[in-house]
C-alpha cells in the first residue's frame, strides 16, 4: 500500500459510503438528502482528474481502462441481471416476456439508458463510461498543442448541453446526462493534479476551509434548489459543488492523519461497492420492510451494507482484482 495519498483513500471511502446512503429511499423533500444526491459523485470525477497520468501509450492506457473500467462496467451488470430477474417475478407474480427481458440488457449497452425500449440494469455504474470518455478526451487533447484550451472549450459545451437537456430533456441515458454536468470537475482534478496543491497545509487552513466552504456550498445549493428558471437555475449547480468539492478535501486532509487499513480497502474496492451496493439494498428493504429511510436509520445501514461488502474487497484483492478494477494478471499472488 506504498504510496498511496491518504486524503484521497479518505475522500474515496467516505464518498463512496455516502453513495450507498442515498441510494438507500429517503424523501425527496428532505433538504440534506437532495443536497447529497446533487454534490457527492463530484468527488470521483476529481480525484479521477486529479490521478490521471499523463505517461502512457495509446495501448498501455487502453490496457488499463480495460480493467479498471470497461470490464468491472460489463461484470457488475452481468452479475446484477438474475437480480433484476427475481425482483421483476416478486413485483409481478410472473417471469418477464422477452422484450422486457432485453430492456435492461439494452439499458446497460447504453450506459443505463432508460426510455420505452430500456431501462437501466444497474443505474449506479453509470459513472464507470462517464469516466472512461472523459480519460479518452484527455487522451486525445494531449496529442495537440492546446490540451487545456480543448479541454475548456468542451467544459463550455457541457454546460451548454447541461442546460438545453435540463430545458427540453432530449437526453435519458445517465452517462451522457453525467458528462454534461461533471466534465469541469474532472478537468478541474487533471489540472491540480499536475500541480499537487494539497501536499502542505495546515490544520487551521484545513478546518476553516471545510466549514465556510461546505457553509456557502449550502447556500448555493438551497439557491438552486428554489431558482425555477432553468438557466441561473443550472448556473449555480456549479458554484455549489465547487464550494462542496474542495470543503470536502479540506475535510479529508484533516481526517489524513489517520491512517487505517479498513479506509484503505474501502478506498481500494470502490468499484465493487458502487457495482453491488444496488442488489444489497433492494434484498435487504425487502427483508426488513423498509419504504423510506430517516437519516438515523439511514446512516447505520449504509455501514452495514459496506461491512457486508467488505470481506468481498478483500477476497476481491488477493484473488479476484477484476472486481476492484485490477489487472487480472495478478491473480492469485501471495500477499506481500
Amino acid at each position: 500500500m506504498n504510496g498511496r495519498i491518504n486524503w484521497i483513500d479518505w475522500g474515496k471511502a467516505i464518498a463512496v459510503m455516502t453513495v450507498v446512503f442515498c441510494h438507500l429511499p429517503q424523501s425527496q423533500d428532505w433538504f440534506y438528502y437532495r443536497y447529497l444526491q446533487a454534490c457527492i459523485i463530484t468527488i470521483f470525477f476529481f480525484i479521477s482528474g486529479y490521478l490521471k497520468k499523463d505517461r502512457g501509450s495509446d495501448k498501455e492506457n487502453w490496457k488499463k481502462y480495460w480493467n479498471s473500467l470497461i470490464l468491472p462496467y460489463l461484470i457488475y451488470n452481468i452479475i446484477v441481471y438474475p437480480y433484476w430477474f427475481i425482483r421483476y417475478y416478486i413485483l409481478n407474480g410472473n417471469m418477464p416476456d422477452l422484450f422486457t427481458a432485453l430492456k435492461p440488457i439494452i439499458g446497460a449497452l447504453l450506459f443505463e439508458h432508460e426510455s420505452s425500449y430500456a431501462e437501466p440494469l444497474n443505474g449506479p455504474l453509470w459513472y464507470l463510461p462517464a469516466i472512461l470518455f472523459m480519460h479518452v478526451t484527455v487522451d486525445l487533447c494531449r496529442k495537440t498543442k492546446y490540451t487545456h484550451t480543448i479541454m475548456i472549450g468542451l467544459c463550455v459545451i457541457s454546460f451548454i448541453l447541461y442546460a438545453a437537456n435540463k430545458q427540453w430533456d432530449f437526453v435519458h441515458s445517465m452517462t451522457p446526462v453525467g458528462i454534461f454536468r461533471r466534465l469541469p470537475y474532472y478537468y478541474i482534478g487533471y489540472v491540480m493534479g499536475r500541480q499537487k496543491p494539497f501536499h502542505q497545509m495546515s490544520m487551521y487552513r484545513n478546518g476553516l476551509g471545510f466549514i465556510s466552504l461546505i457553509l456557502l456550498s449550502i447556500i448555493f445549493f438551497y439557491l438552486h434548489l428554489n431558482e425555477g428558471r432553468t438557466l441561473p437555475h443550472v448556473i449555480l449547480f456549479y458554484p455549489f459543488n465547487l464550494c462542496f468539492l474542495f470543503g470536502f478535501i479540506y475535510s479529508c486532509k484533516l481526517l489524513s492523519t489517520f491512517k487505517t487499513d479498513i479506509i484503505i480497502n474501502i478506498s481500494i474496492g470502490t468499484i465493487l461497492i458502487i457495482g453491488l451496493h444496488f442488489p444489497i439494498i433492494g434484498i435487504y428493504n425487502y427483508l426488513t420492510g423498509y419504504t423510506c429511510y430517516q437519516w438515523y436509520d439511514a446512516m447505520p445501514t449504509a455501514l452495514l451494507i459496506t461491512a457486508i461488502l467488505y470481506p468481498l474487497i478483500l477476497f476481491a484483492k488477493h484473488r479476484v482484482p477484476l472486481l476492484i478494477g485490477r489487472k487480472a494478471s495478478i491473480w492469485n499472488k501471495p500477499k506481500e
